[in-house]
C-alpha cells in the first residue's frame, strides 16, 4: 500500500511539473515577453539564468513587486534598474502565488529544455540491437533495363548509319548521272521529265536496298546476342 501511495505521489508531482512549465510559458508570453527575452537583452535583461543566479524566492519577489524589492535595498534589483535606464518594471500583484511559481518554473527549466532539444536533434542514429549499424539498401536498376537501353541505342546508331549510307549512295549516283543526262536525252530522244522520273526511281530503289540490307544484318546480330544471355 505504501508503494502505491509513493508511486501516486511521484506521478502527481511529475504531472504537476509538466503542467507548471506549460502554464509558466503561457503566463510569460502574456505578461513578460514584451520586455524580456530568455536568451538576449530587450527592454529588460535576459532571463535564462536569473533563477540559477538569484534563486526562486528572489525571482518571485522581483516579479511580484519589483519596486518594493528595490526599495528594500536589494543590490541586484537596483543594479538591473540602473543598467536598463531606470525603467520601472510594473508589479504583478494580481498574479496568484501558484502562477508566480509557474513563471519561475518556466524560467528555471527553459535553458535545460532547450539544451536537451538541441542534443536530441544532433544525436547520431541509434545502433541496431546486437551492435550492428543501420544500412539503407539501395535498389540497383534491373539488368534488363540496361539491355533495353543498349538495344535502343544500337538501333538508333544503325538507323543513323543506314541513313548516312543512303545519302552517300544518292550523292554518288547523282554525281555519276549528271554527266550522262544530256547524252541520254539526245541519244534516246527522251523528254527531260521522263529522264528525271526514272532517275528518281533508280535512286529510291538503291537506297531502299542498302537500308534493308543493313537492318537485316542488325536484326541477326541482336538475335544472336539475346540468345547468348
Amino acid at each position: 500500500m505504501r508503494r502505491i501511495i509513493l508511486i501516486l505521489v511521484f506521478l502527481s508531482g511529475f504531472l504537476t511539473f509538466g503542467q507548471d512549465y506549460a502554464k509558466g510559458k503561457q503566463l510569460f508570453n502574456t505578461h513578460c515577453a514584451a520586455c524580456h527575452k530568455m536568451d538576449k537583452k530587450l527592454v529588460g535583461p535576459a532571463l535564462n539564468t536569473i533563477v540559477a543566479r538569484q534563486g526562486e524566492e528572489w525571482t518571485k519577489e522581483w516579479i511580484y513587486n519589483n519596486n518594493a524589492l528595490r526599495d528594500s535595498g536589494d543590490a541586484y534589483a537596483i543594479q538591473i534598474w540602473e543598467e536598463y535606464n531606470k525603467a520601472a518594471m510594473p508589479g504583478y500583484q494580481f498574479l496568484k502565488d501558484e502562477e508566480l511559481n509557474d513563471i519561475v518554473e518556466y524560467l528555471a527549466q527553459w535553458q535545460t529544455k532547450k539544451d536537451e532539444a538541441a542534443a536530441a536533434a544532433s544525436a547520431p542514429a541509434a545502433p541496431v540491437a546486437g551492435g550492428g549499424t543501420v544500412v539503407v539498401a539501395q535498389s540497383e536498376p534491373s539488368s534488363w533495363l540496361y539491355l533495353l537501353l543498349a538495344v535502343a541505342l544500337i538501333m538508333s546508331l544503325v538507323g543513323l548509319y543506314a541513313l548516312h549510307k543512303g545519302l552517300q549512295a544518292i550523292v554518288k549516283i547523282t554525281t555519276r548521272g549528271q554527266s550522262t543526262n544530256l547524252y541520254l536525252m539526245k541519244k534516246l530522244n527522251m523528254d527531260q521529265d521522263n529522264v528525271e522520273q526514272e532517275f528518281d526511281e533508280m535512286i529510291e530503289g538503291e537506297v531502299q536496298k542498302r537500308t534493308d540490307r543493313k537492318i537485316k544484318h542488325f536484326k541477326k546480330s541482336v538475335n544472336k546476342r539475346l540468345k547468348g544471355l
